[in-house]
């Protein structure tokens, strides 16, 4: 690992931090930074491994990259990838600005929420924020000291909570990686990419030179094609559609036909039982849904992280992924005694890690309290914050758990914490300078569609096959991806809503709905301040005692054909768009085994890896050509 790949990984990392911001605000496309299997990170390595790669070997034959070099930039994009979007940048600029701009007399914000908010932590310079919703005057320079104490307000708290997710994932390494291999779907596209050891040093992998992987690659890129010159010129038929829905049982049963070539390949490198597991459950809980709905019994109560329109579904999915996340504490229990044992003599046993076993447990401490003070500081309660931080960690954890194993492009936690905090203690325990300081978690600790901690595991993941030497300079890596995308999308962002006013870009994070979304939250259990209820503690109950006997049944059975962590995100809308295409990648392997064996699978993959890399790889080569046209909307697929 060197250090010119560093380098390297840098300016990747500031280019993700500047097109993804770009790539939605402006060109408003097929959205490649969103999500777990991290697209944009897919494409920019794509390009840096067809294009910098070979100018480099052109020039001088050692100049070009090796295997672990590549693995090392890699790995830098998709911790860049998690952070200027949906990750954070696009989420805490205007949660900590609207709150000035959208206050109301109608509203009472001003009065009732702002002022249990420190200045420190929010833009109070009114005509600053006003020029960023609604554009600049001309001529007037940007009033960038305006963000700059609050952004600095909030840097300990984001990076004491991302050096707890990277000690958190180094801990759990070896027991995932090694003691319980799983199979980490999301990696295996980049792994066939860069090829073994061996082939570092070629123009490129033998993955590119199989015939299998161009034929899965032409699929996605047609259909993809067809549809983004229909939108550039009417007379070219679109093509299939993205999606389409279908009803049944007066409205109340729904499903979703759409295909996402990345899941289907996705779904063939899953075993037969996930795969089975995944559409089986997910019909399960979309026929619960209805029953539900028939009867009138839903749940009516307000969660952040609706599951399919139904509170009780998201009480359910938050027991199962509470019980989850403990069970796979439970099973990994030998390895963290022997971690404890190392970190208590001061031995060794870690040298293959990118954090000694006592810089990590040190630094999860000392980042927890960190950020137990920031928590404090910003208003909430002592006894608070420490169970604020233990659920959001405890349920990043476990969909990171799931994303591992389940190789899910695309989940949501099917409950936000600050909901489950509520849950537990009502809110009329908590008033108002709680209820603020919950609501501003939502920017980090929300829905997590997309997190650190699942990009350091994966990532950590492909350093096991490459990265053999200098492996601790792995995490400065990390840091540097962090701060360089951080960096280079708040300037982006903001320079963006200043020019053409953040009003007029996306709705997903300007429209007053999702800007505001802290706010709302405080100002409707203020109104409503209902305290601790029987239906969240016993669906919740109800969801966790289904996910323990799933769990152990699995783990006694092997006969048993419904696997575990399916269930914590069954209920959850991206998983119900992702079943169809699930569907056909379980269809299709099980079809193979059964008939052509290990030998046919084998033979199989690459093209539906090459389903995987079309499928991203067109989505950026269409955001490319957008961006240089100025074409916008051109929204080929979503996931």
């Amino acid at each position: 690992m060197t250090f010119r790949a560093l380098f390297a990984g840098a300016v990747v990392s500031v280019l993700l931090g500047v097109a993804a911001p770009y790539e939605n605000l402006i060109v408003s496309g097929s959205p490649l930074h969103f999500d777990y299997s991290t697209p944009g990170a897919v494409f920019f390595f794509l390009l840096f491994l067809l294009a910098a790669n070979p100018l480099l070997g052109l020039l001088r034959r050692s100049w070009r990259f090796a295997a672990a070099e590549l693995a090392t930039v890699y790995i830098m994009a998709a911790v860049a990838c998690t952070i200027p979007t949906l990750g954070l940048v696009c989420q805490l600029l205007p949660h900590i600005s609207s709150g000035t701009y959208f206050s109301t007399p109608e509203n009472g914000w001003a009065e009732e929420i702002v002022p249990f908010l420190p200045e420190w932590m929010r833009v109070s310079d009114s005509q600053a924020v006003k020029w960023f919703y609604e554009g600049l005057p001309s001529g007037t320079p940007l009033p960038w000291m305006a963000w700059l104490a609050p952004l600095l307000g909030w840097l300990p708290l984001l990076l004491a909570a991302y050096a707890a997710m990277t000690a958190l994932m180094v801990l759990v390494r070896k027991q995932w990686i090694q003691h319980e291999r799983l199979t980490f779907p999301l990696v295996q596209v980049p792994i066939s990419m860069i090829g073994e050891e061996g082939e570092g040093r070629r123009v490129i992998s033998g993955f590119f030179r199989n015939p299998a992987v161009w034929i899965g690659i032409l699929i996605p890129f047609l259909q993809y094609s067809l549809r983004a010159l229909h939108n550039y010129y009417p007379i070219v038929p679109e093509g299939v559609p993205i999606w389409k829905y279908y009803y049944f049982w007066d409205g109340n049963f729904q499903l979703r036909w759409s295909i996402s070539h990345a899941v289907v390949g996705f779904g063939f490198l899953l075993s037969t039982k996930l795969g089975f597991s995944m559409w089986f459950l997910g019909l399960l809980t979309t026929l619960e849904r209805a029953v539900l709905l028939h009867f009138g019994v839903p749940g009516t109560q307000r969660v952040e992280g609706v599951a399919l329109g139904s509170a009780y579904l998201a009480y359910q999915g938050f027991g199962a992924l509470a019980v989850l996340a403990a069970s796979s504490l439970w099973v990994a229990r030998h390895h963290l005694k022997r971690i404890w044992r190392h970190v208590a003599a001061g031995s060794g046993g870690d040298g293959d890690e990118i954090l000694s076993y006592r810089q990590a447990v040190g630094l999860l401490g000392a980042s927890v309290l960190v950020m137990w003070i920031w928590l404090h500081a910003a208003g909430m309660a002592w006894w608070l914050a420490p169970l604020l931080i233990a659920t959001a960690l405890g349920v990043m954890f476990g969909l990171t758990r799931i994303v591992a194993e389940g190789g899910l492009a695309v989940t949501k936690a099917p409950l936000v914490p600050v909901d489950a905090l509520l849950g537990t203690f009502g809110a009329s325990a908590l008033g108002h300078a709680n209820l603020g300081a919950l609501g501003m978690t939502i920017t980090w600790a929300g829905g997590m569609r997309v997190t650190l901690m699942a990009a350091v595991i994966h990532g950590l993941r492909l350093a096991e096959h490459y990265i053999t030497r200098h492996r601790r300079r792995l995490a400065a890596a990390v840091l540097v991806a962090v701060l360089c995308a951080a960096g280079a999308s708040v300037v982006t962002v903001l320079t963006l809503g200043y020019r053409h006013g953040a009003l007029n870009l996306s709705f997903w994070f300007f429209g007053e709905r999702a800007a505001t979304l802290p706010y709302t939250f405080t100002a409707y259990h203020l109104a409503n301040p209902a305290g601790s209820t029987w239906e969240f503690l016993g669906v919740t109950g109800a969801g966790g005692a289904v996910q323990l006997a799933l769990t152990l049944a699995s783990k006694r059975f092997l006969w048993f054909p419904v696997h575990p962590i399916a269930f914590p995100i069954s209920a959850m809308w991206t998983t119900h768009h992702l079943m169809p295409s699930i569907f056909i990648g379980w269809l299709v392997k099980a079809s193979v085994l059964r008939y052509g064996g290990v030998t046919l699978y084998r033979r199989a993959r690459p093209f539906f890896l090459g389903l995987i890399l079309g499928h991203y790889a067109t989505g950026g080569l269409w955001c490319l050509i957008d961006g240089i046209t100025g074409m916008t909307g051109n929204h080929l697929f979503f996931w």
